[in-house]
């Protein structure tokens, strides 16, 4: 049974752990999106073949997020087997289902995306209707599958930690 100590120690490990992956998961991104971009624009050159540049990027960006995260997120956790699994699994399963359905349900917010377009307008910015309906629901889609994996890996991914006293 844990302590009021003990409690407050594991609070405060999660509240590290949620600054290091947002710090860690911003910088995937900007990786995963030059990754992308120089495959892209100076490897494939085919803009029929987006779709494999996209892959290629998210899969590096997947094995680089697994490495990152278990040496300096969750550094104090040892991973087990099973997380691994769990951890690319769940990735796969993102990917798969979870983003295009996110992404799907939050491109319906049409008034929300006029309105983001009339200011645009009125500013005189060179944003389209599509960008911005297509920018707002990857924003959405990606605010809510962060605080997904933050929970999933902090929860079946990288295990208990070490020091933890039952």
């Amino acid at each position: 049974m844990e302590s009021a100590k003990d409690t407050d120690k594991n609070d405060v490990k999660t509240s590290t752990h949620a600054g290091r992956y947002l710090i860690i998961g911003i910088g995937l991104a900007i990786f995963n999106y030059v990754t992308y971009a120089i495959i892209a624009n100076l490897i494939i050159k085919n803009s029929n073949l987006l779709w494999l540049s996209s892959f290629i990027a998210s899969a590096l960006t997947t094995i680089l997020a697994y490495i990152l995260h278990s040496k300096i997120t969750w550094k104090e956790r040892k991973p087990t087997k099973q997380g691994i699994y769990r951890f690319f699994i769940w990735n796969i399963l993102l990917t798969i289902a979870i983003n295009p359905g996110l992404t799907q349900f939050f491109s319906i917010f049409t008034s929300l995306y006029q309105f983001g377009y009339n200011i645009s307008q009125a500013m005189h910015l060179p944003f389209s209707y599509e960008f911005i309906q297509s920018t707002g629901a990857f924003v959405l889609t990606a605010i809510i599958t962060t605080i997904l994996n933050f929970l999933f890996y902090d929860r079946f991914v990288f295990g208990k930690t070490k020091n933890m006293v039952k």
